[in-house]
């Protein structure tokens, strides 16, 4: 059997039998992968710790025939505060999902396990807007996979005036002149602010992508586009994001 020594984040384990569980990993060397980790739950296990949901771990791992086997881990980074919120974790299960949909198994992707990482990480330990977060996140992650958005000019001309829209399905701003050859599609309207941090966001330096306030008027229109870009290009509604949206949903309920 091969010996592989990596660092992992734990994006998912399922409890088998009495004490073992099965872990997906999204790794440095491997990409995403399965792992058996054996005895993991019992309480003097030294596996406990570094196999448990959102925790990013040394691994030594062990190749069998049909999957790998966790012989040893380390905790790097648990992300604990992340567990202290209903909220946060809503978050965080919602980033992993979607990061898990488009890294296929055994693809490695350094850039998106980066950016994955880093906003856990802000997520965790910063008192960063949540939904700011996302929308980074979100926008960033589709740019990584090949699927950033045209925002130089209108996707149509090429130019740029006053009042561009955006329009998923063409992949970027659409001008005034252009809107009336593109009826029946999602043409959103753009405010400059929107504009100007979604090109922040996909232009600026990884360190640099969460260095930045926006109103929250901004905000929810950054999201509307982000959801709807995700939904064209990747055509998934995702089960987290129902989940969170259910939580918010909840949240504002009970501050009214």
């Amino acid at each position: 059997m091969g010996i592989v020594k990596t660092q992992g984040l734990v994006i998912k384990e399922i409890n088998v039998g009495e004490a073992d569980k099965i872990i997906t990993l999204f790794t440095r060397h491997k990409g995403k992968l399965q792992a058996s980790a054996r005895g993991a739950r019992r309480p003097k296990s030294n596996l406990i710790a570094g196999t448990q949901f959102l925790c990013y771990s040394d691994f030594v791992l062990y190749k069998g025939k049909n999957m790998y086997r966790v012989s040893q881990s380390e905790v790097i980074e648990s992300f604990f505060n992340i567990r202290s919120s209903i909220e946060r974790l809503s978050y965080a299960t919602y980033f992993v999902e979607i990061a898990s949909e488009v890294i296929a198994e055994g693809y490695q992707n350094d850039k998106v396990l980066k950016l994955l990482l880093n906003t856990l990480h802000m997520l965790s330990n910063t008192s960063k807007e949540h939904l700011l977060l996302k929308i980074v996140y979100e926008f960033r992650l589709m740019s990584i996979i090949g699927y950033a958005p045209n925002l130089v000019g209108c996707t149509n001309c090429g130019h740029e005036s006053e009042g561009m829209y955006f329009n998923s399905n063409v992949g970027g701003l659409v001008c005034k002149k252009c809107l009336k050859n593109m009826k029946n599609r999602n043409n959103i309207a753009l405010s400059d602010g929107a504009l100007q941090a979604m090109r922040y966001i996909l232009y600026s330096e990884q360190n640099k992508i969460f260095s930045f306030q926006v109103s929250n008027k901004i905000l929810n229109e950054l999201d509307s586009i982000a959801q709807d870009f995700i939904l064209t290009h990747i055509g998934k509604e995702f089960k987290t994001l129902k989940y969170l949206n259910n939580i918010l949903d909840l949240h504002k309920t009970g501050k009214s």
